[in-house]
C-alpha cells in the first residue's frame, strides 16, 4: 500500500473544541453500534484463541492502534490540528479497555473531528484551486509528514494547504510539458493553457476523492481501516476486511467473476479499451473495444451512470457472483445508445501468471521464467496453478537445450505453500521444503517423491519485495545448495503463514432470517523455518551474491514494523544437499569481483542515495526553483534507469520458447506481438538478468570436481 499525503482542512479552535468535546459523549446503542461491538468481539475473541502468537491487549497495544490509526487517515499531517490531537491523546491508553468492551468511543471521537475537516477541506481546497498562485514567490512546502508537526492554527493550516495545492498544480505542470517534449529551461510563468490543464487534473483528483471519502459508506469504510489498524499491530500480516472485499482471495487465486474486459478512461469518461478472448464481453459479439460506457445496473438493479465514479468503483460494479446478470448501457462514438445483458463468468488473469523466455549470449541460450505471485488452481486440480504452470515453462527451455535457468522471483510476495511444495520438485529431490511451527506442533513439508524436472544450472533472482512463499523456494534452494541466490542485501523476511476466518452468522432462509457476515480476519496462526531450522522471520534470505543494499530507495522490509514477531531457530533432522554441483566458491568470487569492477552498480547506489534524500527535503514553489528539483529528480531517475539497462552491444537475445514437438508449419512464434515485444525488451536489457545470465555461464565452466568446491 502506498502511502499518500491525504489533505484535509481546519475549523476554527472554538467549533473545534465544542465539536470534540461533544462526540465524545456516549451514544445510545443501535443497530450500527451493535454491529461493530458484535465485529469488535469476534475479531478479539478469534485473535485470543487462534493466534499464533497473540500480543496482549494492554496500554501498549492501545498506544499503537492510537498512533497507526491516525498516520492511515493523516500520513501527511494535513487533518488535524494540534489541539485535535491534544484532547485526543487523552484516549491514547485506554483503546484497549474500550475495545475489550465492545466499545468504540475513540472511533466516534475522531471520525467526528475527520468529517469536520473533510467538509471544511474540501471547501478551501476547491477555492484555493480558483484562485491565483505567485510563482515568483520564494516559499516551499514539507510533503514528509513525519518531518513537521500539525498545524496549530486555522491560518496555518490554510497556508499548508495552499502550498499543498500549489505544489501539486506546479507538478501536473511539469509533466504536462514534459509529454509534450518541452526542455522546462527558460520559462518564468506557466502558459496559462497548460496550467489551465493542470489545475483541471488536480481538480478532478480532489473532486473524486472527496466523493469517495465523504460518501455514505465512508464512516463504515473508516471504522473497517480503524480495526485493520488495531490488529495489524498484533503482527503486520493479521488483516482486517470489511464485508464484501474479497480482494484477498482474489489476489491469491487470480481469478475473478466479471465480462472479460479491460477498462479505459479518458476525461472523466469510461470505454471498453480491450476485450478478453473467452470473455463474456467477447463471445456476446454486442461489445465492441472503444464503446463508452454510460450507466452500469446496481445491485437493485437499478442503472447507475458511470460518470464522477471512479475507475476502482466501476470495476468493483463489473465484477460480482458467477452467473449473475449484469446490463450495461454502451454507445460507440457517433453511435445511438444499445442496452446488453451479459451474464459473468470466470475472468484468469493472466498478467501475473508464469510465463518464460529463451535469452542468448554467444551462442549459448538459457532460459528464463517470471513468476510474480505463487497463485493457486481455484479448481484444486493443480492444473492451472503455478508450480503447474511454471513446471510447463521448464519443459518448454528444456526443449531449447538451454544451458541454464533463472528462476525470476523479484517482486513475488508469496501466495500458497502448497504451490512452492510442489515447484520444489521441478528442481530437487523428495524431503524436506519447509516446517511450519503452530501453538500445537511442528509439521514437515515435503516435495513428492519425484525425479526432479530440471537438474541443469540454475539462479534464483529475488529483490526486497520478495517474501513468504518466495523466501521459502529461495531458502530451500540456497540450503541444499541446488542453486545461488542473487539479490539486494536481504528478502522482505516474512516468515509467517495466514489463514482466512470468516465472521459472522448463518441465515436461516426458511424463516426469511438473512446470513450476516461480519467481514474476514486474515490471521497469523503459523510460522514457518527452514531446513536449517532457522527462520526467514526479520531475516529474511539473505542471497549468495548481492547486486547491491537494496533494488529501491523506499525499500520496507518486515523489521520496518514495531508489531513484527520475533526470529528464532529450532533443531531438526538432519537433511541431504542436492549441490551444488558447480564450484561454489570460484563461481561466488567471481561474480562479486565482476560487480564490484561494474560502474553501473555504484552509479546506481549513489543516484538511488541522492533520490532518498531529496524526497526528504522542502520542495521550493518559485517556478524557477521548483523547475530546477523536477529536473534534477528527473535526472536522478533518468540515471538509475539507464545504469539499470544493459548497453545494446551488451543486451540479450530475447525471444519465446517455441515448441518443438509440433509439426514446424503449426508452430506460433508470438515474440512480435506488441505485448511480448515490451516484455522481452525489457528483460534482454536488464542488467540484473545479464549478471545473472554471466552466473550461469561461471557456474557451466566451473562444475564441481572430486575433492574440490
Amino acid at each position: 500500500m502506498n502511502h499518500r499525503s491525504r489533505p484535509f482542512i481546519v475549523a476554527a479552535l472554538a467549533v473545534s473544541c465544542s465539536f470534540s468535546a461533544h462526540a465524545q459523549e456516549q451514544k445510545a446503542p443501535g443497530p450500527k453500534n451493535a454491529f461493530r461491538s458484535t465485529v469488535i468481539n469476534n475479531i478479539l475473541e478469534k485473535i485470543k484463541t487462534r493466534h499464533y502468537s497473540p500480543r496482549p491487549f494492554d496500554d501498549a497495544w492501545s498506544a499503537a492502534v492510537y498512533d497507526k490509526y491516525l498516520q492511515l487517515l493523516d500520513a501527511g499531517k494535513h487533518a488535524f490540528l494540534t489541539g485535535d490531537i491534544r484532547r485526543l491523546q487523552a484516549q491514547r491508553q485506554q483503546i484497549d479497555d474500550q475495545l475489550l468492551a465492545g466499545q468504540t468511543a475513540f472511533f466516534d471521537s475522531v471520525y467526528a473531528i475527520y468529517r469536520l475537516r473533510l467538509d471544511e477541506n474540501q471547501r478551501i481546497i476547491m477555492r484555493t484551486l480558483d484562485g491565483k498562485f505567485d510563482f515568483d514567490r520564494k516559499e516551499s512546502v514539507q510533503l514528509t509528514g513525519a518531518a513537521r508537526d500539525y498545524a496549530a492554527g486555522r491560518k496555518e493550516k490554510e497556508e499548508m494547504l495552499r502550498k499543498l495545492v500549489k505544489y501539486q498544480v506546479l507538478r501536473n505542470y511539469m509533466d504536462l510539458k514534459a509529454a509534450d517534449g518541452d526542455t522546462l529551461a527558460d520559462a518564468r510563468v506557466p502558459d496559462p493553457a497548460t496550467e489551465a490543464k493542470a489545475r483541471e487534473r488536480v481538480r478532478k483528483w480532489y473532486a473524486d476523492y472527496f466523493r469517495v471519502n465523504g460518501g455514505p459508506n465512508d464512516e463504515d469504510e473508516k471504522f473497517n481501516l480503524y480495526m485493520a489498524a488495531a490488529v495489524s499491530e498484533i503482527d503486520p500480516h493479521t488483516v482486517y476486511s470489511g464485508p464484501k472485499d474479497k480482494s484477498l482471495q482474489q489476489n491469491i487465486t487470480k481469478r475473478y467473476f466479471g465480462i472479460g474486459m479491460e477498462l479505459g478512461e479518458r476525461d472523466g469518461d469510461f470505454y471498453i479499451k480491450r476485450l478478453l478472448p473467452g470473455g463474456a464481453a467477447f463471445k456476446s459479439g454486442r461489445v465492441r473495444e472503444n464503446d463508452n460506457i454510460l450507466s452500469i445496473s446496481g445491485e437493485n438493479g437499478k442503472m447507475v451512470p458511470v460518470r464522477g465514479l471512479t475507475a476502482g468503483e466501476v470495476s468493483a460494479m463489473i465484477r460480482g457472483e458467477k452467473d449473475t446478470e449484469l446490463q450495461l448501457k454502451l454507445q460507440q462514438p457517433g453511435d445511438s445508445i444499445r442496452t446488453v445483458m451479459l451474464k459473468r463468468g470466470e475472468v484468469v488473469d493472466m498478467e501475473n501468471r508464469a510465463k518464460s523466455a529463451v535469452l542468448e549470449r554467444n551462442g549459448k541460450k538459457y532460459g528464463y521464467i517470471s513468476l510474480p505471485l505463487f497463485y493457486m488452481d481455484p479448481s484444486g486440480y493443480g492444473i492451472t496453478g503455478a508450480s503447474a504452470d511454471v513446471a510447463r515453462e521448464v519443459e518448454k527451455l528444456k526443449e531449447q537445450e538451454v544451458e541454464g535457468i533463472i528462476m525470476d522471483l523479484r517482486g513475488n510476495g508469496g501466495g500458497s505453500l502448497d504451490e512452492v511444495v510442489r515447484m520444489s520438485s521441478l528442481f530437487l529431490p523428495a524431503g524436506p521444503v519447509s516446517w511450519l511451527r503452530s501453538q500445537q506442533e511442528f509439521k514437515p513439508y515435503s516435495s513428492p517423491m519425484a525425479q526432479p524436472s530440471y537438474e541443469g544450472p540454475l539462479v534464483v533472482m529475488v529483490d526486497e519485495n520478495s517474501a513468504s512463499a518466495s523466501e521459502i523456494l529461495a531458502a530451500v534452494i540456497q540450503d541444499k545448495r541446488r542453486g545461488l541466490i542473487v539479490g539486494p542485501s536481504s528478502t522482505y523476511g516474512k516468515g509467517t503463514a495466514q489463514i482466512p476466518v470468516n465472521m459472522g452468522k448463518m441465515g436461516d432462509p426458511a424463516r426469511n432470517i438473512p446470513s450476516v457476515s461480519y467481514g474476514t480476519l486474515q490471521m497469523t496462526v503459523q510460522k514457518f523455518y527452514r531446513v536449517t531450522g532457522e527462520s526467514t522471520q526479520l531475516k529474511g534470505v539473505i542471497p549468495d551474491i548481492v547486486l547491491q543494499e537494496s533494488m529501491s530507495p523506499h525499500d520496507q522490509r518486515e523489521r520496518d514494523f514495531r508489531s513484527s514477531l520475533a526470529c528464532d531457530t529450532v533443531q531438526f533432522p538432519a537433511f541431504e544437499p542436492a549441490g551444488p554441483g558447480f564450484r561454489y566458491s570460484v563461481v561466488v568470487d567471481s561474480a562479486r569481483s565482476r560487480i564490484a569492477r561494474n560502474p553501473a552498480f555504484a552509479e546506481i547506489a549513489v543516484n538511488m542515495q541522492r533520490q532518498k534524500e531529496h524526497a526528504s527535503l522542502p520542495v521550493p514553489l518559485d517556478m524557477g526553483s521548483f523547475r530546477q528539483h523536477y529536473n534534477t529528480l528527473s535526472r536522478i531517475e533518468t540515471g538509475i534507469r539507464n545504469a539499470r539497462t544493459l548497453p545494446p552491444a551488451q543486451a540479450l537475445g530475447a525471444s519465446l520458447p517455441l515448441n518443438r514437438s509440433l509439426r514446424p508449419d503449426l508452430r506460433k512464434d508470438e515474440s512480435a506481438l506488441p505485448a511480448n515485444q515490451d516484455w522481452l525488451k525489457g528483460i534482454a536489457q536488464d542488467i540484473y538478468i545479464g549478471q545473472s545470465v554471466s552466473i550461469l555461464e561461471d557456474m557451466a565452466a566451473n562444475p564441481e570436481k572430486p575433492g574440490k568446491k
